[in-house]
């Protein structure tokens, strides 16, 4: 996903989507602006977040939402540099409270300067090719060029069962599929979701291979920061309790 030297120029304003509060429920925390929860995301990244007719939509935007209302809050969405979300650059800066971002929970991420929630979502990789290219697994792509979206678990994947493809790194999926459409590349290995989703919108696509990588997503905090942490925690467990949860994720991955 996308990179930059400059904080100004990698966290935009991208869109304002508030919730109702939770009744009379005060969320008490050292937050950017009080009564809002600030959440980091590179958008786009359908289905988890994206841009639609001027709001900020998606699985992640309606579980956060359903969250914040838990906690008596409203939310604020703001486009952030991927890399700088993974590194808590964003968080650290004050720009956001947390991250939404469909961001896999590893090790690596954790020691460079954030905390991770619970565990909300489950994904594997996936392979998208044009639906006439012959191209049914990994190996059918040696000698040939594979799409990654930088600073991702797609990307480490790719380097590492790479059958002898030229793997090109893109700063988001928008931009791998089109470099797909024009031939530019003949593949694009990325997480299930993004792939799943423009499989459903362009029917010359299709999913041929999928790897089973079982990666979990996380929302992502300031290193230390665990009371915001603790409670959103807290509040996720409660909507997968009373099915608000299974309601969003039936919505985006299941339904239709």
């Amino acid at each position: 996903m996308r990179k930059s030297m400059m904080l100004v120029a990698a966290i935009t304003t991208v869109a304002l989507a508030s919730v109702s509060c939770g009744g009379d429920k005060t969320a008490e925390f050292d937050l950017i602006t009080e009564g809002t929860l600030t959440i980091c995301a590179d958008i786009p990244y359908p289905p988890f977040e994206y841009e639609d007719n001027g709001e900020i939509v998606g699985f992640d935007v309606e579980i956060m939402d359903a969250i914040a209302d838990d906690l008596g809050l409203q939310t604020v969405w703001l486009g952030a540099d991927f890399g700088m979300i993974t590194a808590g650059t964003a968080m650290a800066a004050g720009t956001c409270d947390m991250a939404a971002s469909a961001i896999t929970i590893t090790q690596e991420r954790e020691d460079g300067g954030i905390d991770f929630g619970d565990p909300y979502f489950t994904a594997d990789q996936s392979l998208l090719v044009k639906k006439d290219s012959g191209i049914q697994t990994l190996t059918d792509l040696d000698g040939k060029v594979l799409a990654v979206q930088s600073d991702t678990t797609g990307e480490i994947y790719a380097n590492e069962h790479n059958p002898g493809a030229v793997i090109v790194s893109y700063d988001n999926p928008a931009t791998m599929f089109l470099a797909l459409e024009a031939g530019d590349v003949d593949g694009v290995l990325q997480d299930i979701g993004p792939n799943a989703d423009q499989a459903k919108a362009d029917e010359t696509v299709e999913i041929t291979e999928i790897f089973t990588t079982s990666e979990q997503y996380g929302f992502a905090f300031q290193a230390g920061d665990d009371d915001l942490r603790i409670a959103v925690n807290d509040a996720l467990a409660k909507i997968r309790e009373n099915g608000t949860y299974q309601t969003i994720y039936d919505k985006y991955f299941t339904a239709g």
